[in-house]
């Protein structure tokens, strides 16, 4: 007689489960590991809008019903307390981003039988930046608690190299880990177009907020308006939208700049763009940034805390320009429309292998065997 044996048991804590890099990079992982006899979990505070992708690939989904994240830590405690009643070999518990983190430790205090990584997607160091009083000592009190209860996890995973430099250094932690995340699926070989365009074709990808820092891209722009003719596209959503909008519109910018929303075929966005922009005041791993290397696009980025400079490797797949300033970013937009600055198509091939599903996916697979 045969015994089934006992599954892992994997939850997932997102609080938003949105269309945003950490919720595709837990479908993807989750996608990889319900092979591997792990039952998933995945929770999130209000509605999952990956709730329908997820039940496809047979994973457990729990929406907690609370008007904020803190509300939420006795819900928590209850359904894992719940959890760690199961049948299960073991239970390993993997929260997502620096407030979630302190939740969840807060949430699972005493529970000996469920492991807890924490997961730093972005970096911690964007508690540094605020917009007023109010959000200044919300951040502070993060970071705090962070610092307290960061070393009560079992294990520490970063986005970036960067990130988990910063953890080592600032709270003195040795249980920390560095896994990309799983920007792109295949390496793509494309070679450059050396066909001169008169118009070039510029983009951004990714969310439109406030600490993407999308206005020092349109602002550098509208400088150099007069002087290159190009077309800027935005590909994303977002809170800053309308203010975007009232930009373009006072500036007279509409026949050059347009948004485009969220588009989710890559190839669609990326297959006739000339160049790409990053001006974000920090970052985790940006995946459009590694994803514009892999589709032979030239980016430029800002040397903000955070993952992209590690992507273009300090230069060698990129230019990078000082974070914040616009003028700096305008002069290296200047230098790529003045030289028609190319990749060597060899060696990003080669470096692109650190960001690729797969290597992401089995390293999360080795590190959680092994806790």
């Amino acid at each position: 007689m045969n015994l089934k044996k006992k599954q892992k048991r994997l939850v997932f804590f997102l609080p938003n489960f949105n269309l945003g890099g950490a919720a595709e990079s837990i479908f993807k992982l989750s996608r990889f590991l319900i092979k591997y006899n792990f039952s998933i979990l995945i929770v999130s505070i209000g509605k999952n809008s990956f709730k329908k992708d997820f039940k496809k690939i047979k994973c457990e989904i729990i929406e907690l019903e609370s008007t904020r994240t803190l509300f939420s830590i006795f819900k928590l405690r209850k359904l894992m307390i719940n959890e760690s009643k199961k049948n299960f070999e073991k239970i390993i518990f993997i929260s997502n981003i620096n407030y979630a983190n302190i939740i969840s430790l807060i949430s699972l205090t005493n529970l000996k039988k469920i492991k807890i990584i924490v997961t730093e997607r972005s970096s911690i160091s964007e508690l540094k930046y605020y917009n007023n009083l109010i959000n200044k000592l919300k951040n502070e009190i993060i970071y705090f608690f962070a610092k307290i209860l960061y070393k009560f996890s079992d294990l520490i995973i970063t986005n970036s190299k960067f990130e988990k430099r910063y953890i080592l250094n600032k709270f003195r932690l040795n249980n920390v880990i560095c896994i990309h995340p799983p920007s792109i699926k295949n390496i793509i070989k494309k070679k450059n177009n050396n066909n001169y365009k008169k118009i070039l074709n510029i983009i951004y990808v990714g969310r439109l907020s406030r600490e993407k820092g999308i206005f020092v891209i349109l602002k550098a722009l509208k400088n150099l308006n007069k002087k290159y003719k190009f077309l800027f596209n935005l590909y994303g959503d977002g809170p800053e939208k309308k203010s975007i909008e009232e930009f373009i519109k006072i500036n007279n910018l509409n026949k050059i700049i347009s948004l485009k929303g969220f588009v989710q075929n890559k190839k669609l966005i990326f297959k006739n763009a000339d160049l790409f922009i990053n001006a974000s005041l920090w970052e985790g791993l940006p995946n459009a940034l590694v994803q514009s290397i892999n589709y032979n696009v030239f980016p430029i980025c800002s040397d903000a805390p955070g993952g992209n400079m590690e992507v273009i490797k300090n230069g060698r797949f990129g230019i990078s320009f000082k974070t914040n300033d616009e003028k700096d970013l305008q002069n290296k937009i200047t230098k790529f429309l003045n030289k028609r600055l190319k990749l060597n198509n060899k060696s990003r091939i080669k470096h692109l292998h650190d960001y690729t599903e797969l290597k992401s996916n089995q390293k999360y697979l080795e590190i959680i065997n092994k806790l």
